[in-house]
């Protein structure tokens, strides 16, 4: 026998947050392997039928799916929705023709049954892992701390009080008591309904998207569960055992009258307060019960129920199989295989859904936020034609296609967005060596964070051989190339233009340098500094002190324009002690009329050095004094502490130094204003025309003010 239990698709497994499914289905997946039972978690499509199968499904629509490729099957029935939109719904007989061409069917409450009125249908309680939620010897706080632990809401409605929250903060708050509230961020679509008074009582805490090991902790920081729900799938629910098993008493509704470690009220608040000092008067009680409860419903007992219900599934199925058999000796049929569209979801270049296929149909597609539940595009389409949202930056996309052809829709097609283990494609749209430094960390993290099969196209040939060797994550490519498309792909670069929306949420010019790779890749806006190894010792012990400067760069408004201001600051530092590196590539640099020279008085280090070698000067100076320009990139990149001068960009545009020189009392910061175009082929772009006073300004002194910190 070998067990295969069908995952929705819509959560990866086992689940990073919410996914009350997808956690019961990973948990039977963990003790089903401790009782040495073969299973398995597969995506429908993959399923490839043999008789020694038991297929176990989750959700109505996969189920009827099964039936229609002719798998015989077990389906658990989760849906609330099918009560509260009643007999009439679509997905009320969604789920009842899934119970009917079942084996059999099981519920995690009881009233779903006599409401269904199927003899197939039966209960079957929720578990708990007892191995991981565990209880903390406690007592009761002099304050008992309440708890609640939801998301609230309906899918048509995320406003609705369904957990009864609103019931709960009334009750802490008549009784003077501290409530914590915790759930996935959706949960703000309740509280920005929710009366004033009740939203800022003072003793709220509200807390979001916790992982597991944080929310263990939060149930053995508190005494009493609250859970003042309208409507459950599940009598017990999932929260309501792992507070049991962390040792909590609950409070609530439940839909019979008792329920062993728990009062039971109705969504009444004086029943409510009620329940709670109940609790409080007897509380080792209740917390023992909650305990022994907690352990009886636990996987380890639920799951052997379970192994002796699909044994029974297999002399179903064998039983079935024997009478047809006899039924149809003489009869040899094979239903032939229908003609099918395909639905292809990908995030190559924006969210795409593409729908191949012969047969005539008619869809809807919506692109739906994942974290705001808005629909940010929807439209319609027939088979053998695609759509796509305008956004090509990250957005945790949800994906939902429905079947209109017959008039009314059909959910056929959930997908959120999950790089897991899928095939990503980060292009890093230039050669600038400050713009890469500053980018390929954040396509790192993105890997790491999202565990996705990371490539990336770095089109400078100096520097990628060195991201290939710190970066073994990455798959390095040197063009960027249409292949089979990607599960998701990013381009990072200074957009700009009428599209640059599309590309980037916020404009580049507003933006820290690293910050545009975090912005489209949808990371937090902190520095990721790249990995660079090279030989840190070359340098270690030459015979004096000495401090790297570059002075060029690619266009006038870049340099230092104050005509004595590099002698004064390399005349300092030689007075001190100090030797002065130029390590710029050219001693000269500019067009005719306006060339720039290495500063007097220099040992000259310019040239065409390799990276490595660069990297070492650097890491053996003391310190380093640059413009907003790749070398003084290279030096954050190495460690150095950096002096940066810079008048036509913002300080917030470079990496953060303590030793930032601009002169804010003139003009500046024209890189960053979106007023300005920046022209590339204008070597003498001044777009307010004040002839570089936002440098020509910048004194020797400020910049020896920095230097003074460093020797």
């Amino acid at each position: 026998m070998k067990i295969i239990n069908i995952t929705p698709g819509l959560i990866s497994i086992p689940p990073n947050g919410w996914g009350a499914i997808e956690k019961i289905i990973w948990d039977y997946h963990l003790e089903l392997n401790k009782l040495n039972i073969r299973n398995e978690i597969k995506y429908l499509n993959d399923v490839k039928y043999d008789e020694s199968m038991v297929v176990h499904v989750h959700v109505a629509n996969l189920a009827n799916m099964l039936h229609e490729r002719g798998i015989p099957y077990i389906f658990s029935i989760h849906d609330h929705h099918a009560f509260l939109y009643g007999k009439e719904s679509h997905v009320y007989k969604e789920n009842l023709k899934a119970i009917e061409n079942s084996v059999f069917s099981l519920s995690p409450c009881k009233f779903l049954i006599p409401y269904f009125g199927s003899k197939k249908l039966r209960y079957f309680s929720h578990a708990v892992n007892t191995d991981v939620f565990t209880y903390k010897t406690r007592e009761m706080s002099s304050n008992p701390k309440l708890l609640c632990v939801a998301n609230n809401g309906y899918a048509n409605d995320q406003s609705k009080d369904r957990k009864g929250f609103a019931i709960a903060i009334q009750a802490a708050k008549s009784l003077g008591l501290p409530l914590t509230i915790a759930g996935p961020r959706n949960n703000d679509n309740f509280f920005k309904t929710l009366d004033h008074e009740l939203n800022n009582y003072k003793q709220l805490t509200k807390l979001y998207d916790l992982d597991e090991k944080s929310l263990i902790d939060l149930y053995n920081s508190h005494d009493i569960f609250l859970h003042f729900s309208e409507l459950e799938a599940g009598h017990p629910n999932l929260t309501l055992l792992e507070a049991m098993a962390c040792g909590l008493p609950v409070v609530g509704t439940f839909e019979e009258k008792k329920y062993k470690g728990m009062v039971v009220t109705s969504r009444d608040i004086s029943e409510a307060i009620r329940g709670i000092e109940d609790v409080r008067l007897n509380y080792t009680v209740y917390k023992n019960a909650a305990l022994e409860n907690a352990k009886e419903n636990s996987y380890s007992n639920r799951v052997h129920d379970l192994a002796k219900l699909y044994s029974e599934y297999r002399e179903c199925i064998f039983g079935n199989q024997l009478i047809d058999s006899y039924k149809n000796t003489d009869v040899v049929y094979k239903e032939p295989k229908k003609p099918e569209n395909k639905i292809k979801i990908t995030f190559d270049d924006g969210a795409k859904v593409d729908i191949p296929g012969p047969v005539d149909k008619s869809y809807k597609i919506k692109f739906i936020d994942f974290h705001t539940g808005h629909v940010v595009y929807e439209t319609k389409l027939k088979n053998n034609m695609w759509a796509s949202t305008s956004t090509k930056y990250f957005n945790k996309w949800v994906v939902e296609v429905y079947d209109i052809s017959d008039g009314y829709d059909v959910l056929v097609e959930k997908h959120t967005f999950d790089p897991k283990n899928k095939k990503v494609k980060v292009v890093l749209d230039s050669e600038s060596l400050g713009d890469l430094l500053a980018w390929i960390g954040a396509v790192d993290e993105f890997q790491k964070r999202h565990q996705c099969i990371m490539e990336c196209a770095v089109f400078n040939k100096v520097l990628r051989p060195m991201f290939e060797k710190n970066y073994p994550n990455i798959k390095f490519l040197a063009v960027d190339v249409y292949t089979d498309p990607y599960y998701a792909k990013y381009k990072i670069g200074c957009f700009d233009g009428e599209n640059t929306k599309n590309h980037i949420p916020t404009d580049p010019r507003l933006l820290n340098l690293c910050s545009i790779a975090t912005t489209i890749l949808g990371l937090t806006n902190i520095e990721y500094k790249p990995k660079i190894t090279f030989d840190t010792n070359k340098y270690k012990n030459v015979k004096k002190k000495y401090v790297c400067i570059a002075t060029q760069s690619t266009c006038q408004a870049k340099y230092w324009n104050n005509k004595t201001g590099w002698k004064t600051v390399v005349d300092y530092l030689k007075s001190n002690g100090y030797e002065v590196w130029c390590i710029d590539r050219h001693n000269s640099f500019g067009v005719d009329k306006s060339m720039n020279y290495m500063p007097e008085g220099c040992i000259d280090k310019t040239g065409d050095f390799t990276l490595d070698e660069r990297m070492a000067q650097i890491a053996g100076a003391q310190f380093f004094i640059g413009l907003s320009s790749g070398l003084s990139w290279l030096a954050w990149a190495v460690g150095k502490p950096v002096v940066l001068i810079s008048g036509f960009t913002k300080s917030l545009c470079e990496f953060h130094t303590e030793y930032r020189v601009i002169n804010e009392s003139v003009c500046n910061g024209c890189w960053n204003d979106m007023s300005c175009k920046f022209s590339r082929n204008d070597w003498f772009w001044c777009p307010r025309n004040k002839n570089f006073e936002c440098s020509k300004e910048i004194s020797a002194d400020m910049v020896l003010k920095q230097v003074k910190k460093l020797i």
